[in-house]
């Protein structure tokens, strides 16, 4: 469990040159999910590309070649690369997003890029592991080397690599998600030297003053889950760059996504999606306050946005219906029960489990969240399904109107007597209102306490919280900030009548109650807690 341990204030900007908003703009939109054995196929990576391709389309793209599958070759792609190019005319925009898989070969020796000796590569629907198919490839080098001849040209491109390299993610994730990563090439530098076209001797080092906006699904040694994001297999970052496109990283409403904005509003989202097992990164890493492109429509409540009432009562009844929906699958693993909790239905699969409960260790893992509650007794878990209920409304009553709220400095389990920092986005809200969700169903709320944090203007003011870990429960836990332009004293005052076990189970009604005919938005930090080694 956390104990705050006090707050403070923070917040920094940057100025620079941006792309010409009025000209045109092109597009090369890649998603494969059909791979040649023994590369393993995805099942997510064509629903980005499609949804990518209709955002841009509804955003205006002068021209888009959309790329799947098997014709998603590197002569294709290349091809309608250089194509688009040819098109696009000074001060014009160029979009290329990739959906697939990631992985890593032997790079230049001593290369200042690379000290780890190994280049990032997207693969090919036709890539193998092997020569001759380990060829059926994009260096890092390579897009390096497009990007400069776009900059030369004075195109602007902003490119979306949702793909993975090697490695592991922040914590131990046991059940049966499909990554977008394969093995590492297995090529010496020998043989690409000797059978592979030349790598460009291009640096891969991005500058503050990048004529481009990059980003990618995770760091270089981390993996990219396929999530269930409206029922189907997708890749977070793809649906979330949909999304912005749309106009839901319009942070002050104002029709033009900055970079600054856009990068914000991915970040929250990818977190929340993957329960902060993924952090999207970007390039530059400064995002800057330059526009990136116009709103497709830009939709009221988005990105941070004030929601307004309207807004708020449909968000509530989408939470509602997606509460609705069938019960957690609930697994058991070295034990049995004879009855499954309420909102739980009992399976016999892990894979298709939503939650696992290991009766001999005492712990409960969930889907890409990994280990979610510890020293957990069968009578307990009553508790953490109706908290897993409750943040599934959560996210669901959020939807676009995320507020960015995070672990500082990345994502990982905290181990008991260990301290952590978590930061909160400013928002355009006046008032705040924050509780924990810990990993055994109970609501804590934290604030505000007292007058003085009720009558606390909160407008334009980043917000932080140092926490420690102390005592049980362990596992997930879920701080919640509400902002809103009202006082919310009737939330507040249910809020601090929910502490017994399962009382999460009331938490949609209290909100839908409390929140109706208000204007808000919803940040939600991931922590993870465990009782550490003995």
């Amino acid at each position: 469990m956390l104990t705050s341990i006090g707050a403070a204030l923070t917040g920094a900007g940057l100025v620079l040159a941006s792309p010409a908003l009025a000209a045109d703009s092109y597009a090369l939109v890649v998603g494969i999910d059909e791979y040649t054995p023994p590369v393993n196929s995805l099942h997510g990576a064509v629903n980005d590309a499609k949804d990518v391709a209709q955002a841009l389309t509804k955003h205006g793209v002068k021209k888009l070649i959309l790329i799947t599958n098997k014709q998603a070759t590197k002569p294709n792609i290349l091809a309608a690369w250089k194509e688009l190019m040819d098109q696009a005319q000074p001060g014009d925009t160029f979009y290329f997003t990739y959906a697939g898989h990631g992985s890593r070969e032997p790079g230049k020796p001593n290369d200042p890029d690379s000290p780890d000796g190994l280049n990032n590569i997207i693969v090919m629907s036709d890539f193998a592991p092997a020569l001759p198919g380990a060829l059926n490839r994009i260096v890092n080098k390579e897009v390096a080397a497009l990007l400069k001849q776009a900059a030369a040209k004075k195109v602007y491109p902003i490119i979306v690599i949702d793909a993975c390299n090697s490695g592991s993610m922040y914590r131990s994730v046991t059940l049966n998600l499909q990554y977008r990563a394969t093995p590492q090439a297995q090529i010496s530098r020998e043989d690409l030297l000797n059978f592979a076209p030349p790598v460009p001797d291009v640096s891969t080092k991005v500058t503050a003053d990048a004529p481009f906006t990059f980003l990618a699904g995770v760091a270089d040694d981390k993996l990219v889950p396929e999530v269930s994001i409206d029922g189907q297999p997708r890749g977070a970052l793809s649906y979330a760059f949909s999304r912005a496109l749309e106009g839901q990283a319009d942070a002050n409403h104002d029709g033009v996504t900055t970079e600054k904005e856009l990068i914000s509003f991915v970040r929250a989202f990818v977190l929340q999606a993957t329960q902060s097992q993924q952090v999207s990164q970007s390039h530059p890493d400064v995002s800057r306050d330059i526009p990136v492109f116009r709103s497709a429509s830009a939709q009221p409540g988005a990105g941070g946005a004030p929601a307004g009432q309207d807004d708020v009562q449909a968000a509530i009844a989408i939470a509602e219906q997606a509460a609705s929906k069938s019960a957690l699958k609930l697994a058991v693993r070295n034990g049995r029960l004879d009855q499954a909790p309420t909102g739980a239905a009992l399976v016999t699969d892990e894979g298709q489990a939503d939650l696992v409960y290991d009766a001999a260790a005492g712990t409960v893992e969930k889907r890409v969240a990994g280990i979610v509650a510890e020293g957990v007794r069968p009578e307990g878990l009553g508790g953490i399904v109706a908290k897993w209920r409750a943040i599934g409304f959560l996210q669901a009553f959020a939807g676009g109107s995320i507020q960015p709220f995070e672990v500082v400095g990345g994502s990982r389990t905290f181990n008991r007597g260990e301290k952590l920092t978590v930061g909160l986005a400013p928002s355009s809200h006046r008032f705040m209102t924050l509780f924990n969700l810990p990993p055994d169903g109970k609501v804590e709320f934290l604030y505000p306490t007292s007058p003085a944090e009720r009558a606390e203007d909160w407008n334009g003011k980043p917000f932080t919280l140092p926490l420690q870990v102390r005592d049980p429960p362990f596992g997930a836990e879920h701080l919640v900030a509400i902002l809103s332009d009202q006082p919310l004293d009737q939330l507040h005052a249910a809020l601090q009548k929910l502490s017994s076990p399962q009382a999460a189970q009331d938490l949609p009604e209290t909100l839908k109650n409390a929140l109706s005919g208000q204007a808000v938005t919803i940040g939600v930090a991931n922590v993870f807690t465990s009782a550490g080694t003995p």
